[in-house]
């Protein structure tokens, strides 16, 4: 497996609010994308206490599970884990959320410079059966093979909301004046739900984004770039490059994963 991260301020923000990790534990990869919100440290608190609090949380949960299994041998990264069912991923992914969730919230709470402060989060989980992925807000994960390109998760914004109810385009949302406004995010309130999902993905490429580059998104340009032959690290890169051409008005953050 191979895999790079890359983060960027952008053409016209004063400082990057964007924050990534690619962990492994045990014989699992996980990676995180948060992009912050909330005056000028807010979001940066809250986008690293995101990334650090989630995935320190999962990884714990992981492998103190993988120990009970393997009876404290854990099997090394990318091994195949005969018993990879019964380490519930995704009640994991549920756990470190809430912890997450309540780390931002609590650090808000106590200083009142930093109150409304959140960030969105979209992670996986890949392990040597498929992928596991959860998000809240709309930072997001995408999958190419064999020339077909598919998005993973689904935005918790104003106009998804408006598209799911028939009254604005997906064409149309692209360029909404209120396309930035998103209704879900870690760390605003005491609780937050976030959507997981599981896929029987062995191979193929991810992309995990914020939305500095999805707001640019381009089937053709995104399928072609995670179908090359490039390798991780130049694939993360030419997104950024790309989102920096096409104005490079937000921070933007791309983790590429070849399954």
């Amino acid at each position: 497996m191979e895999y790079y991260g890359a983060t960027d301020q952008g053409l016209r923000r004063s400082n990057n609010q964007d924050a990534f990790q690619v962990k492994i534990a045990g014989n699992l990869l996980l990676a995180t994308v948060c992009d912050g919100m909330g005056g000028a440290n807010g979001g940066n608190i809250a986008s690293a206490l995101g990334v650090q609090t989630y995935n320190k949380k999962l990884a714990r949960y992981i492998n103190s599970a993988l120990s009970f299994v393997f009876l404290g041998d854990i099997p090394e990264f990318g091994v195949p884990c005969p018993s990879f069912p019964e380490l519930r991923i995704s009640d994991y992914i549920t756990k470190s959320v809430a912890v997450a969730n309540a780390e931002i919230y609590n650090t808000a709470e106590a200083d009142p410079s930093l109150r409304g402060m959140g960030t969105t989060l979209t992670a996986c989980v890949v392990t040597p059966t498929g992928v596991v992925t959860t998000n809240i807000g709309d930072s997001r994960i995408y999958y190419a093979k064999d020339g077909k390109l598919s998005q993973l998760t689904r935005d918790h914004s104003l106009v998804q909301s408006l598209v799911d109810e028939g009254r604005i385009t997906e064409e149309e949302a692209q360029t909404h004046p209120n396309r930035h406004v998103i209704l879900r995010a870690l760390g605003v309130d005491e609780t937050v739900e976030a959507d997981v999902a599981s896929f029987p993905f062995t191979d193929g490429m991810l992309l995990l984004c914020s939305d500095g580059l999805s707001n640019y998104y381009n089937e053709e340009f995104f399928l072609k770039t995670l179908e090359s032959p490039l390798s991780c690290r130049e694939k993360a890169e030419l997104f950024i490059e790309y989102a920096n051409h096409q104005g490079g008005a937000d921070n933007i953050t791309a983790v590429v994963i070849k399954l």
